[in-house]
């Protein structure tokens, strides 16, 4: 064992130290083994951890990515309502700044519908196993959005190597354009995950946050030539969660 694995081994068991509260994997996908694993097979609202679902939905359905559709649903966003947008343009908006409302236009614009989408995503779910995983909004703002870390790990095997997810969502930032009329609509969009602006080996990433999910967020991460899985649900804010991120990815 390093001695960096040791060290968080002996800081894993203070009572009060921040890596007791909630769930966490570091998950090495090429030894197909867990490096650190803590409550992981506790089940939680895993909030816009949600959206990364939401996009494999989308991308499984090989749907037309430069297809504009209407910009609709109830949460808050950076789109206007009514608008026609690229679903491209939805899927940076929704995996780099986790806007809300860009997952739902997805999802409305899913062959069938929302309630189709619910269905067909949740059937790929219960595909791979995953007996406590389910979905039941595009945004992962309702408490009903649950999982558990060790499905999630098994959920981010199968998409890890899609290269629409990786391209878009360890960008740290990006610009979205849209014509309206004579004017244009320029939209900034901010990676919500602190870590992709301290770390250049961040292959995926999607945080979450809601009031019953806490702070959470997936990562792929690439290290000594190897991935590995990363995911935190349940921490109590953004500098807890930052901590230990950082622990795992340099463990």
């Amino acid at each position: 064992m390093s001695i960096s694995k040791y060290l968080l081994i002996l800081l894993l068991c203070l009572p009060n130290f921040l890596f007791a509260q909630g769930s966490y994997i570091l998950y090495d996908y090429t030894l197909d083994e867990y490096d650190m694993a803590s409550n992981a097979d506790v089940v939680r609202p895993i909030a816009s951890i949600t959206k990364l679902f939401t996009a494999t939905t989308i991308l499984r359905a090989g749907l037309d990515l430069n297809e504009k559709v209407k910009v609709q649903g109830k949460s808050g966003g950076r789109f206007p309502r009514g608008l026609y947008v690229a679903r491209s343009e939805l899927m940076r908006a929704m995996l780099i700044s986790s806007d809300n409302l860009a997952a739902e236009s997805l999802a409305h614009s899913y062959p069938g519908g929302f309630n189709k989408f619910i269905i067909d995503t949740n059937t790929y779910v219960q595909g791979m196993g995953l007996i406590n995983t389910k979905i039941v909004d595009s945004t992962g703002l309702l408490p009903g959005d649950v999982s558990t870390a060790t499905e999630l790990i098994k959920f981010l095997a199968k998409i890890k190597d899609n290269e629409i997810i990786r391209k878009i969502s360890n960008l740290k930032s990006d610009t979205v354009v849209i014509p309206k009329g004579k004017k244009t609509i320029k939209i900034n969009l901010h990676n919500t995950n602190p870590s992709v602006f301290v770390f250049d080996n961040i292959l995926i990433s999607k945080t979450g946050f809601t009031n019953p999910a806490g702070r959470c967020v997936i990562m792929l991460i690439e290290k000594n030539n190897a991935e590995y899985g990363v995911v935190i649900l349940g921490q109590k804010n953004v500098q807890a969660r930052t901590k230990i991120a950082k622990e795992l990815i340099k463990l």
